[in-house]
């Protein structure tokens, strides 16, 4: 994963999680901040906010 910038996260937005890629939407953070609900066809899922990349709307699976 790169480093650089944090990214700034919202809700709503499309964004790349877990080991096969998939595509998913943020809907709220944790209390604390460290990780953040996404949403997908499978199902609802807690996800790092370290390990969520944006979704390229252009090469969406």
């Amino acid at each position: 994963m790169r480093r650089g910038a944090p990214l700034e996260l919202r809700s709503g937005m499309r964004v790349r999680f877990g080991p096969d890629h998939r595509i998913g939407e943020l809907v709220r953070p944790s209390p604390n901040g460290e990780e953040w609900l996404v949403k997908d066809r499978l199902g609802r899922f807690w996800v790092s906010a370290t390990r969520l990349e944006l979704a390229d709307e252009t090469a969406a699976r």
